[in-house]
């Protein structure tokens, strides 16, 4: 629909994406990307997302490695269950990290998330939350310190 919508209207991208935060807000949708996927929403969010990419990817301080994994993000190709589960090489997605956390605890594991990129990333994962609060909390710490030392004694 928002396609169709799109490409009916003589609005300029950045009105059209702008209506589409707003509808979606209305309607209580926002946890839903505005052009399909996040990925889409990214890459096609002006002045931000291309042209970093490519910043990014030509830096020649950056890693190999580093590069890769961005890359494999941005294409929606990192090896979780849920990517496994659609080129047909493992049959359920559920997150195998929340699955481990919930075993060592006892608990059920018949209800799990679906792993992808973004939950194995977040504090949603059982497995991860610990790593990911703690990667948090040392950002914020590093933020803060960087925050005082920059000010000028009054």
């Amino acid at each position: 629909m928002a396609k169709f919508l799109h490409q009916n209207t003589l609005i300029d991208d950045s009105k059209f994406l702008k209506s589409c935060v707003r509808a979606r807000a209305e309607q209580d949708n926002i946890n839903h990307p505005a052009y399909g996927t996040w990925t889409a929403d990214f890459m096609l969010r002006q002045n931000e997302s291309r042209a970093f990419l490519g910043k990014y990817l030509n830096d020649p301080r950056v890693l190999w490695r580093h590069k890769r994994r961005y890359m494999m993000a941005t294409a929606g190709t990192i090896p979780v269950a849920k990517w496994l589960a659609k080129i047909k090489r493992r049959s359920d997605v559920g997150c195998r990290l929340c699955k481990r956390a919930r075993e060592q605890r006892s608990a059920s594991s018949q209800t799990l998330q679906e792993e992808t990129y973004g939950h194995i990333n977040s504090a949603f994962c059982d497995r991860m939350a610990a790593t990911v609060m703690a990667a948090h909390h040392f950002m914020w710490r590093h933020l803060y310190a960087s925050m005082q030392a920059a000010q000028t004694p009054a």
